[in-house]
């Protein structure tokens, strides 16, 4: 196979002149609204890029919207989904739906009272509780689908079968897993991990599947209805971003893989290092290093598809979106391969045809007009960002990370940063701007037993003095001394200073804004902490009125970022 890829990504003829921009990124299971099933869902996405829009971002940056496990909902992880190849039906806003508004069955469900007790119990929970979620959704959309099937119009039906023609035999493969798997669920509790089922359901070409498949045609179509919608209120969402005058638009994000218990790698197998996981080496907060769970793609089997399977997914997370986030962008050249059973100190790095893949990433960010930032934060090996910025891709500079290393450790001022990257004060791996102000942060990991000794907590502690001493002197030096020592002053600092750098886009996350305590993900706990759970403690619907929202937007409107959005 020959495959002819572009020089360079795609970059938009604003960003390409020199242009800057900024942008909000969200969580978007976390937003709070006064209307939405205790998710956020994609009515509030529509909602809060509007509002974005309209104070002059450019863009709105998501967590990944990957297809989670509606199976397992207590895999909350976005970035172990599913699937990567498929959204997330839980952010249907169910009422939204056209089916809704016919159905009656639907509609009582929805207003009985025991039914709007346990809705009241969702929304106004501090957590998000993903299990309450699907209990509550998947019965209506189950009302909802068989509403369609009996009163859809030519034209509807013509669209829905046009989506499952252009999804293709992934997305037929990834709607059978999922009625498979729930099925299993109901009928004998053995739902979870397909790797435990007979040998014929593990097989995607077994007689028993495809007469599965003949006898449940209801159950897969109903996945079908659920990827068809969520793919319809995406776009709608897209679209009132633009409506509103965002330039860039959505600004998805795409995992390094997806669970070794999901679809995908149902569906994948073939394509997947047998008995392999990945993770990071050890370090000094890890020393037996990471174990992401996660199971690889062979680069040979790779290759052997033409890169195929990676151009799907690319293409799959740029639908609808303006610009797309490669996490842990190393994966273009090399993963730290763990056998399975061991920890990350028995791993070793894997290599990866760089050129090959970095190409594809050309090839679709061109196709689809997406601009794309790679994700470097950790072990880069050496050349790597020189490499991909010559594809055109953007870096990911974390403003509490850009340090002089090699020198005396000070913060980089704006004008060090490079130009085509995106900068950002912290990211959702990291303490809250509040939280690590206050020091609050080491507490809650040695709380959480993250420090392997008292010796590097104590250590910890005692860089955060100089290390608050370094952001003060960033701020003096860049003519942003905050007006006292306060959290909230501190923070819209540094983001009048990530403004003012050179790269091309500076990005503010929501949680910073709102001010909150309690960081979205804490890196190496799973069941000890409520990982990609805690809400936001303002409601969206309250947003453009706040003052700290107000006061943020001016201040990366004067530092020259602003979208084509009215101010």
């Amino acid at each position: 196979t020959l495959i002819a890829v572009p020089e360079r990504c795609f970059l938009p003829p604003a960003l390409a002149a020199g242009g800057r921009a900024w942008g909000l990124a969200v969580q978007l299971y976390a937003l709070r609204s006064s209307r939405n099933w205790g998710i956020g869902d994609f009515s509030d996405l529509a909602t809060i890029a509007t509002i974005a829009a309209r104070s002059g971002a450019a863009l709105l940056g998501l967590n990944p919207l990957h297809a989670r496990h509606l199976a397992r909902p207590d895999e909350a992880s976005p970035y172990a989904p599913s699937s990567r190849l498929a959204l997330d039906p839980m952010y249907l806003d169910v009422e939204a739906m056209v089916d809704y508004s016919g159905c009656s069955a639907a509609q009582a469900l929805v207003g009985a009272v025991e039914f709007q007790d346990r809705l009241a119990a969702a929304r106004a929970a501090a957590m998000v509780d993903h299990t309450a979620v699907v209990a509550l959704k998947l019965p209506v959309l189950r009302l909802l689908f068989a509403a369609f099937c009996q009163s859809a119009n030519a034209v509807r039906e013509h669209a829905y079968q046009m989506f499952i023609a252009r999804g293709g035999v992934t997305l037929a493969q990834f709607a059978t897993f999922e009625a498979l798997r729930l099925i299993r669920l109901a009928v004998d509790g053995s739902g979870s991990n397909w790797r435990d089922w007979p040998l014929a359901w593990q097989r995607t070409d077994s007689p028993e599947l495809q007469f599965f498949a003949s006898e449940h045609r209801a159950d897969i179509e109903f996945q079908l209805y659920l990827q068809w919608q969520a793919d319809l209120q995406l776009q709608q969402a897209a679209a009132a971003a633009r409506a509103a005058g965002m330039d860039i638009g959505l600004y998805r994000d795409l995992a390094v893989g997806a669970a070794d218990d999901g679809a995908e790698s149902w569906a994948g197998q073939a394509l997947l290092a047998p008995a392999i996981s990945v993770g990071a080496p050890p370090d000094l907060l890890n020393r037996d290093g990471q174990n992401w769970g996660l199971p690889p793609w062979d680069p040979r089997a790779l290759e052997a598809r033409a890169y195929a399977p990676f151009r799907a997914v690319l293409a799959a997370n740029m639908r609808h979106a303006g610009a797309l986030r490669i996490d842990h962008v190393m994966a273009l050249t090399r993963l730290f391969w763990i056998p399975a059973g061991r920890t990350g100190d028995a791993g070793g790095y894997v290599g990866y045809p760089l050129a090959a893949m970095a190409g594809i990433v050309a090839l679709e960010s061109q196709r689809q007009q997406c601009l794309v930032i790679g994700e470097d934060l950790g072990s880069v090996p050496d050349g790597l960002r020189e490499t991909l910025a010559a594809c055109g891709l953007l870096s990911y500079r974390v403003l509490l990370f850009e340090r002089h290393w090699q020198g005396d450790g000070s913060f980089k001022r704006p004008w060090e940063y490079p130009a085509q990257a995106l900068a950002t004060v912290v990211t959702h791996d990291l303490p809250t701007i509040a939280e690590y102000w206050r020091g609050e942060d080491i507490a809650r990991r040695a709380a959480l037993g993250l420090f392997p000794d008292r010796e590097l907590e104590l250590a910890e502690a005692a860089r955060r003095g100089p290390e608050r001493d370094g952001l003060r002197h960033l701020l003096d030096a860049s003519g942003l001394h905050p007006a006292d020592d306060s959290v909230a002053a501190v923070t819209g600092a540094l983001h009048a200073a990530v403004a003012r750098t050179h790269a091309m886009l500076a990005v503010v996350q929501l949680d910073d804004v709102t001010n909150e305590s309690l960081p979205i993900n804490i890196p190496g706990t799973w069941r000890e902490y409520p990982n990609w759970r805690r809400k936001l403690s303002l409601a969206i619907d309250q947003l453009e009125q706040d003052p700290r929202w107000q006061a943020l937007a001016a201040a990366m409107q004067a530092a020259g970022r602003c979208g084509d959005g009215p101010a």
